[in-house]
């Protein structure tokens, strides 16, 4: 007998981040978000690990400590957003929906 073979399809991504008001903390703090085609943004704020959809937020899980690891994931991902801009992520968007001029 064979193994079953498994596909997952995931959209490509692309690594945005803002520096936008946090309605958690209500103050603005760093952003960091990940932005597939078809699909919202999803953006985790850095200082309270809070994430939101859409202007959804998510909901918060109910584990120990998960704050500290979702504020320790969203500045690891605001450091791989570094080399990125507003103007290469328009590009990405334009891209990914097959749009040419």
């Amino acid at each position: 007998m064979t193994a079953p073979v498994v596909h997952i399809n995931r959209p490509d991504e692309f690594l945005p981040r803002r520096i936008v008001f946090c309605p958690v903390e209500q103050r603005r703090r760093r952003m960091a978000g990940r932005d597939a085609a078809w699909y919202g943004a999803t953006w985790t704020c850095c200082g309270c690990g809070d994430s939101w959809t859409d202007g959804e937020m998510h909901p918060r899980p109910f584990k120990r400590a998960w704050r500290k690891e979702a504020v320790a994931a969203a500045k690891r991902m605001w450091l791989e957003a570094a080399g990125f801009n507003p103007a290469e992520h328009t590009a990405w968007v334009r891209e990914q929906l097959g749009v040419t001029a």
